[in-house]
């Protein structure tokens, strides 16, 4: 049996340091790589919902929705739809709302649409006088394709208007609505 020289036992210990060096860089590599994997894809999401025309004028309610892609690559198949009720009776049924389509969107891409109601507006929902607190909620949903992971994404949106007064009728600005919010448990 050989007996192995000084030399070769070092080139040996160097061998197996590089060894383990190399294995831990790889597998470094590996979860920087599992890390960015979930960051870089697209996200479009309204940046802005303001209504057209007041509801007390005009027999379909038009909103004007800004969207913007916030995320890393481009949104293919662009889609949005959305509905309105009065008071909280939302999901009470399904939004019977179009899809409009909207093409793609590259990362940082902004675009202002135009969605209009597929039912004709009752104005008598919207005369006056309305019990204290009552809104109306206009809610939606941006559906888009991610352009790196070929998956069907969505993001949902709900703004309201306030009715406290006879004059929120004529009013066209909307607030976002803390009505799709929920709190996770352990998050207070």
């Amino acid at each position: 049996m050989k007996i192995i020289t000084k030399l070769e036992f070092w080139a040996l210990v160097i061998s197996v340091i590089a060894l383990f060096i190399s294995w831990q860089s790889c597998r470094d590599v590996h979860q920087q790589l599992v890390l960015t994997s979930g960051q870089v894809r697209s996200y479009v999401q309204e940046t802005e919902v303001k209504l057209l025309h007041p509801i007390n004028q005009g027999s379909f309610v038009k909103i004007q929705l800004k969207i913007k892609n916030f995320g890393q690559t481009a949104a293919l198949n662009v889609e949005g739809d959305f509905d309105y009720e009065k008071g909280s009776t939302i999901g009470a049924s399904d939004n019977i709302a179009t899809l409009g389509k909207f093409g793609s969107m590259g990362p940082g891409f902004e675009r202002i649409i135009t969605l209009t109601s597929n039912r004709r507006n009752n104005y008598g929902d919207f005369f006056p006088p309305f019990p204290r607190g009552l809104s109306v909620y206009f809610y939606g949903t941006i559906w888009y394709t991610d352009a790196t992971t070929n998956e069907r994404k969505h993001t949902d949106w709900c703004y309201e208007l306030p009715l406290n007064n006879d004059t929120d009728t004529s009013k066209t600005d909307l607030q976002k609505s803390t009505l799709f919010e929920y709190e996770l448990p352990g998050n207070k």
